[in-house]
């Protein structure tokens, strides 16, 4: 015994030396375990680590997965906006889902996005980088973490866009991290183009920064590669019948891995592992307005707009995205010259004239092009600042057309117009994105306007129901001389909704300009507008729970498709239930953006001194001081939605001694005093469930607080939508939640001031009533 002591001590102090984890490494984590904050999964091949890690510039705790080879190289991480606080995480295998917890009794969900339907499941981290939950019974993957990627790009994973045709959409884009010590969302994002999926775009915030990279038939060719292919690694492009799109790549087998990380600086940064060895490459994004490409610097398209054009000899390869249109050389100068984004034009005579327009990078135009007889006529860039570079891409060629509209128009916008004309005539032959319908067919369709074919009448003009001579039912918008909108807002809605595809939008057909008349085109509703039912006693009971959670998801997603994922980024100002239409099944489309603006990429807000909408679903700080931005359309969500639960329109209703109670006021009073489920419409008493109606009025305050800065985003709302378990934060008071009476109007005397300061600059001649 008294040698064993010894012998003990020893090998205290050796475990001591060398902390062993609790339980075998391995590569799999079943119901049965837990895997603590000091504990990891290693891959069977030992090349990724599953487990937490800290971030050193706060002490915050992340799930999150990294190269064994270096710790610092981390690839993935869960739940990036809701860090553990201390060591006391802990992922578990629970009901068949893999569940984060802490010592706050935080339950994390993190394939929230695929809930298991059975209990047999287990976790495997693989070779490849990627967490699989399988189910057990059928050896079927329930959820993968590459199909959540965060910042890092993997050999094997798909980024795309999934369920095009579904209302299951889900847009598989990698986001920077803030910082280079935090997980949490940062500025930029890669994605691919929402327009062409060919393309890979890098955003910056809420705004397209750049294309990088498009696939030239091929592979995928990045802007910072030369003219030779890269055998470093070779992508794939997949597109399966319009409901889905994404690229994969593999790479050269040199290397031991080889990936690629949208960093916080905006860099796309290369790495490459060889023997555990790590070396990288990164890639910048930057503005060169003196024509140089320094490095490996991504050149943005003309910084600075010229109007002058250099010839040179030469062609353009076949692999080159170029606009073909059928018009002669002058015409296709006068276009590229409209278009700050036009780098470079050739005109091709032969049997016929056709215009090629190039939007690519100066320096990359000249890389690629080929010995040839034909001119290729580059832009030259101005030496002072002309037409912004952001300007230049939200000018629209189609909408050039209705410049000849003005009675001050130059030289130029006739050649505009004229072009344009011409364009429609060649691009009609190639099912250009925006037709003309002649006035004659418009007549035919709609019994040259008969009033038995008028569907109701809206700040635009009156809207009649029509059937085209192939038998496609359409809605017919025509522009009335007594419109509250004119030419202007015509003008705005075809340039605004002809870019944007999205199945919660309206999608316009085309449009008529004859004469005096303006007609918009649009795919036929035939269940008309949401306000038609939730406020119709005899309609609504056809609305259950479901179905109008089903709306309301519909519009975040068409909502927040406009202010993230549109090639544009809009803002529509005009949002309410009567804007909402409903298709034969019921799902939603948010129409009518004769009031949207264009934001530019670096733009959070704008001012008006004209504001446009309607009182109820107007935010205070546009209402009364022009000011909109994406928190304007938040409100009117809000409303949209508390309108949507309790069948009531938005106008004071409830009368006491004090003030007049608006449908905010009512909700935001039985909030706090928790009586929510009397908001309830009484249609809806047998078909909801009472947690989720709590949560969804708790959304509905949320949207409409009074400051701007307090409402979400539709990214967190839409997250809070599809995700129950994200915990929402207390409401503030509501704006416009009461109308003071007289006995208390001394009381107020100071807000009544600062209404009567901001409303003196402002012009609210389009604002109406319910």
């Amino acid at each position: 015994m008294a040698m064993a002591l010894p012998l003990i001590i020893c090998l205290i102090l050796f475990s001591s030396l060398f902390p062993f984890p609790c339980r075998a490494i391995t590569d799999t984590l079943t119901a049965s375990d837990s895997l603590s904050d000091n504990q990891t999964l290693v891959s069977a091949g030992g090349v990724f680590v599953l487990g937490f890690f800290i971030d050193s510039s706060s002490g915050n705790h992340y799930l999150g997965i990294w190269l064994r080879a270096d710790a610092k190289r981390v690839v993935w991480v869960a739940y990036r906006e809701i860090p553990i606080l201390d060591s006391s995480g802990v992922l578990q295998i629970r009901s068949g889902n893999l569940v984060v917890s802490d010592r706050r009794q935080l339950q994390l969900i993190v394939n929230s996005g695929n809930v298991a339907t059975t209990t047999n499941t287990s976790a495997t981290l693989l070779d490849t980088g990627n967490l699989v939950l399988k189910d057990e019974n059928t050896g079927t993957t329930v959820w993968q973490s590459f199909d959540a990627p965060t910042d890092t790009y993997l050999p094997g994973m798909k980024v795309g866009l999934f369920g095009l045709n579904t209302s299951q959409q889900s847009f598989r884009i990698l986001t920077s991290w803030e910082s280079a010590q935090n997980p949490s969302r940062g500025l930029f994002t890669f994605s691919l183009d929402r327009i062409d999926f060919t393309k890979i775009d890098v955003w910056r915030g809420d705004g397209l920064q750049m294309h990088i990279a498009f696939w030239d038939g091929h592979d995928l060719r990045f802007i910072f590669e030369n003219t030779t292919a890269n055998n470093d690694y070779n992508f794939s492009y997949t597109s399966i019948n319009g409901s889905e799109a994404y690229y994969t790549f593999s790479h050269n087998k040199k290397y031991d891995l080889m990936w690629f990380v949208m960093a916080s600086t905006g860099n796309l940064d290369q790495y490459f592992m060889v023997n555990g060895k790590i070396t990288s490459t990164s890639h910048a994004l930057c503005e060169d307005s003196s024509g140089g490409n320094s490095g490996k610097c991504l050149t943005s398209l003309p910084p600075m707009c010229g109007n002058t054009f250099d010839q040179t000899n030469g062609s353009l390869p076949s692999t080159v995205k170029v606009d073909s249109i059928n018009i002669g050389a002058n015409d296709c100068e006068t276009l590229c010259k409209s278009n700050c984004s036009c780098t470079a034009y050739v005109s091709v005579q032969n049997d016929q004239s056709v215009c090629q327009l190039y939007y690519g990078s100066k320096q990359e135009l000249m890389k690629m092009m080929e010995i040839g007889p034909g001119t290729i006529n580059v832009r030259v860039s101005a030496n002072t600042s002309g037409i912004s570079r952001r300007e230049g891409i939200i000018i629209s060629d189609e909408v050039r057309l209705f410049q000849i509209g003005s009675t001050n128009a130059s030289p130029i916008q006739y050649d505009l117009a004229r072009v344009a004309n011409m364009m429609e005539l060649s691009r009609s032959q190639k099912d250009q994105e925006l037709p003309f319908f002649t006035f004659s067919a418009i007549q035919t369709a709609t019994n040259d306007f008969a009033k038995a074919n008028k569907l109701g009448e809206g700040g635009f003009g009156p809207v009649y129901k029509g059937k085209l001579l192939e038998g496609q039912e359409i809605a017919v918008k025509r522009l009335s001389e007594l419109s509250r909108q004119g030419l202007e807002e015509f003008k705005n809605e075809v340039l605004v909704i002809c870019k944007l595809q999205h199945r919660n939008l309206v999608r316009i057909l085309g449009c008529c300009i004859e004469g005096e008349e303006s007609i918009l085109v649009y795919e036929y509703m035939p269940n008309k507008s949401l306000d038609s039912f939730i406020f119709d006693p005899a309609k609504r009971v056809l609305l259950d729970w479901k179905k109008r959670m089903n709306i309301i998801d519909g519009i975040s997603q068409g909502l927040l498709y406009l202010h993230k994922y549109s090639r544009l980024r809009i803002i529509h100002r005009d949002l309410k239930t009567s804007n909402i239409l409903l298709d034969s099944d019921m799902n939603p489309k948010i129409s009518d953006f004769g009031m949207a603006r264009i934001f530019g990429d670096n733009d959070t807000r704008g001012k008006t001194n004209r504001v446009v909408g309607t009182f109820g679903y107007m935010s205070p700080e546009y209402a009364m001081g022009g000011l909109f931005s994406e928190k304007s359309d938040v409100f009117s969500f809000g409303v949209i939605l508390l309108e949507v639960i309790s069948g009531k329109k938005n106008i004071p209703f409830f009368e006491s001694d004090q003030a007049s109670l608006n449908l905010l006021g009512n909700a935001w009073n039985l909030w706090n005093e928790g009586k929510s489920m009397e908001l309830l419409d009484s249609a809806l008493v047998a078909s909801c469930s009472s947690s989720e109606v709590m949560r969804c009025i708790q959304m509905g305050l949320l949207c409409v607080q009074e400051r701007a800065m307090d409402r979400p985003n539709m990214s967190d709302v839409a997250s809070m939508l599809s995700n129950q378990s994200i915990p929402l934060p207390l409401p503030k008071e509501p704006a416009f939640w009461s109308q003071l009476s007289s006995t208390d109007a001394d009381t107020s005397s100071s807000r009544q001031r600062h209404y009567s300061t901001i409303e003196s600059t402002l012009t609210i001649s389009e604002v109406h009533a319910r």
